[in-house]
């Protein structure tokens, strides 16, 4: 069933190269924003390159933390490079890379909740968020101060061994300032720990801020006449995973703190470790809610003021949050009031329950499968809608797919469908053994760090194509059906995910062909066995660089990208074309 995912995944993005010409992109509505569209590409520019606007402060929010992520990630690959390659290594740097590295944790998280929140001031304001003022200027303000946490403490980190003389600053697993075993003096260590106090003020106020304000945001009276539409159940959805995961995160601070301030004690110890666990359960947040965020840009595509994907398709969405949020209230409530020891699973996002109730033990296991089934069948039903979805006047006027949407769905598969794999063999080892299992297990574990970057780069697409819909805007309004970024950073999406399908295609496909145990680098590629001849191993280095070369720099040509777009530059106001054509329509019926 995973394979079968991963190759939908592989079809997605090269059928449509096979099914329609470069020559002229389809006249289907293919705007993801929810203003109103143009049907024919033949009016002048709002904006020129001297009278364009600014970038918006939600994407100068989400640019900053995508380039954090992807920077801190770059310079570790680059630097872990050449320490493979020469003999002077440059540990210092290199764990200080690596432990700047933590503090990037919220980054996704927070991104996929400002694009929610841009998606709802767009809707209420009909694209007009300037005019309007929407979001309000506190929610803004508090995109910055979340942001800017998350900045500040990577630069703390960076400058941390500058200034105590350590080796490297220290971290914990939550991306937190630790200076608990730092030599400095008592007085810088108070600076730095109110300094961490301080971010984590910032971060958590900012977040809880932006939730408040997309409730809070009315649309102007003109257009909605004080009958706005509520929330959306995909921003909703949106929102409860949000304040699922800080709030675990929050909680396991909080612990840590009472800890440093009272001492360790049995229940301050137990609930440490059960929040530890928590943790590989909300990591599936940010991925399921940019799933979300993306159909219901799909629909809005097809009705601007009230679009909203199939009524079954928003209750997976409810589906798959709520087995997330009851999955990660078992883990956190159960040991605390029950007799229970929980444990990690052999799957990120799994654990397992142990209790001497016999019965109690059976219906913990049925709940927890049934919470892990709803997940996944609730993110198979969510991307199937985005497919089978129609406009709701005229099929014919369905629109295409847009790239942002094609990468989106990719990497999506990609990522739900190693995890399933997972899930899947962990069940299967516990009922039948042999080496089977344990090796098909290892097939689907070796392509697990390779889609650890889906849900940000997922993210940056859609921000890309958001500037692009901004500035394509016509002289009277509207935006061209044939709008979205430039050509070639629509082939930059393409490159950076392809490279992360070609990676996670490797690391699957070789330890199914060798009888060697597989083996992963630091950077999360698959290492060539060493039984292979000098010629293969060779081919398969060549290939692995090029890969994340290709992953790398696809990603910091689309952050490069909404900088460098002008109206002349974007479809379809420039002449260029991409390497990669365009998705086919949906054919006109005819009648019989």
């Amino acid at each position: 069933m995973s394979l079968r995912l991963l190759l939908l995944a592989a079809v997605l993005c090269t059928v449509q190269g096979r099914l329609h010409s470069v020559t002229k992109p389809s006249t289907a509505l293919d705007v993801d924003e929810p203003v109103y569209l143009a049907l024919e590409d033949k009016s002048s520019p709002m904006f020129t390159k001297d009278t364009m606007p600014e970038v918006s402060p939600t994407l100068k929010c989400i640019i900053n933390l995508t380039a954090q992520y992807f920077l801190i990630y770059t310079a570790l690959a680059v630097v872990r490079t050449i320490n493979q390659l020469r003999e002077a290594k440059m540990t210092g740097l290199q764990q200080m890379l690596e432990t700047a590295c933590t503090t990037v944790t919220y980054a996704p998280m927070l991104s996929v909740l400002f694009l929610g929140t841009r998606m709802r001031a767009i809707q209420l304001a009909q694209g007009h968020t300037e005019k309007y003022g929407l979001p309000q200027w506190w929610v803004q303000d508090a995109m910055y101060a979340c942001s800017g946490a998350v900045f500040v403490q990577v630069l703390v980190v960076l400058l941390i061994p500058v200034v105590t003389g350590d080796a490297a600053a220290k971290t914990d697993e939550d991306g937190n300032l630790d200076m608990s075993t730092s030599q400095a003096g008592g007085t810088l260590v108070t600076a730095l720990s109110v300094i961490r106090y301080l971010l984590m003020l910032g971060l958590y106020g900012g977040f809880t801020t932006v939730i408040y304000g997309c409730f809070a945001m009315e649309g102007p009276k003109e257009i909605w006449d004080g009958n706005e539409p509520p929330v959306s159940p995909a921003l909703f959805s949106t929102i409860l995973l949000t304040s699922t995961f800080f709030g675990v995160y929050l909680l396991v601070a909080l612990t840590k703190t009472a800890i440093e301030l009272r001492g360790n004690s049995v229940f301050l110890q137990k609930l440490s470790s059960v929040l530890t666990l928590a943790k590989f359960t909300v990591n599936f947040a940010p991925m399921l809610a940019i799933l979300f965020i993306g159909a219901r840009m799909r629909a809005l595509q097809m009705d601007p003021k009230n679009g909203n994907p199939q009524r079954w398709a928003q209750c997976c969405f409810y589906l798959c949050t709520a087995s997330l949020v009851v999955q990660t209230l078992m883990v956190v409530l159960m040991p605390i009031c029950t007799e229970c020891e929980v444990k990690q699973g052999s799957v990120e996002g799994d654990v397992e329950f142990e209790v001497e109730d016999e019965s109690v033990r059976i219906v913990l296991t049925v709940v927890r499968y049934l919470a892990l089934a709803a997940m996944y069948t609730g993110f198979s039903a969510v991307v199937a809608s985005v497919f089978l979805i129609t406009h709701p006047e005229d099929p014919a006027l369905t629109p295409p797919l847009s790239t942002a949407m094609l990468c989106t769905m990719n990497l999506s598969v990609q990522y739900f469908g190693v995890y399933l794999g997972l899930f899947l063999c962990n069940t299967a080892k516990q009922c039948f053994s042999g080496p089977f299992v344990g090796k098909l297990m290892a097939i689907f574990e070796a392509g697990q760090k390779t889609v650890m970057f889906a849900p940000m780069l997922s993210i940056l697409f859609w921000a890309a194509r958001m500037r692009a819909l901004q500035l394509a805007k016509t002289e009277d309004g509207t935006i061209p059906t044939t709008a979205g970024p430039p050509y070639w950073a629509q082939d930059a999406m393409f490159l950076a995910t392809w490279s992360v399908l070609i990676q996670l295609i490797m690391a699957m496909v070789l330890p199914a062909l060798s009888d060697e145990n597989i083996q992963m680098d630091e950077n999360g590629a698959v290492k060539p066995p060493q039984s292979t001849s000098w010629a293969v191993t060779a081919t398969f280095e060549g290939i692995r660089y090029f890969s994340l070369v290709s992953m790398y720099g696809g990603s910091t040509a689309v952050m490069a990208s909404m900088f460098l777009m002008t109206p002349e530059s974007i479809p379809p106001y420039s002449d260029s074309v991409g390497y990669v054509p365009p998705p086919p329509s949906v054919p006109t019926p005819t009648a019989f």
